[in-house]
């Protein structure tokens, strides 16, 4: 065998090993995946549409309500496509827990989108935002049931 043909079997053997190993280790991450997408579509609602409408910028003559509901609307579609990723992850995962969310993330990225959709357009619902409120709440709840607590933790991220 000429050097040439030994580094190619060399890199081939050494991507094989790389590789192999690639295919199957989504399943050993499936906790951090759907906490990661979950994490990332609650800090959309909640920046983008529970603090604002806590702080009264969604009512009828604020300035700057249009834009902020048609921001929030955007940041509630973005939030149901990550509970869409997380709801994928947690149903095709073996651990007991997130098969027992993914009951719940479906009826929560329903809202989001539902209620998502309708801030986009401009239209406003007090108790629209409650809902989801309660649904997030909900999601909550069936994991403190199932052994872990989902907690609300302020992370300051450099440079923002």
């Amino acid at each position: 065998m000429t050097s040439s043909k030994i580094r190619q079997l060399t890199l081939l053997a050494s991507m094989m090993l790389v590789a192999g190993p690639l295919s199957t280790s989504h399943a050993l991450f499936d906790k951090t995946r759907f906490v990661a997408h979950i994490g990332v579509a609650y800090y959309a609602f909640h920046h983008w549409v529970l603090t604002p409408y806590k702080g009264g910028q969604f009512a009828s003559g604020s300035a700057g309500r249009t834009v902020r509901l048609i921001k929030g609307g955007a940041a509630l579609l973005f939030a149901a496509h990550e509970l869409n990723v997380a709801e994928r992850v947690a149903h095709n995962s073996k651990d007991p827990l997130l098969q027992k969310l993914d009951a719940s993330l479906i009826g929560l990225k329903d809202k989001f989108t539902s209620i998502g959709s309708n801030l986009k357009k401009g239209q406003f619902s007090e108790a629209d935002i409650q809902s989801l409120d309660g649904a997030a709440n909900d999601l909550s709840s069936t994991s403190a049931a199932g052994g872990t607590r989902i907690k609300d933790i302020a992370a300051p991220i450099p440079g923002l």
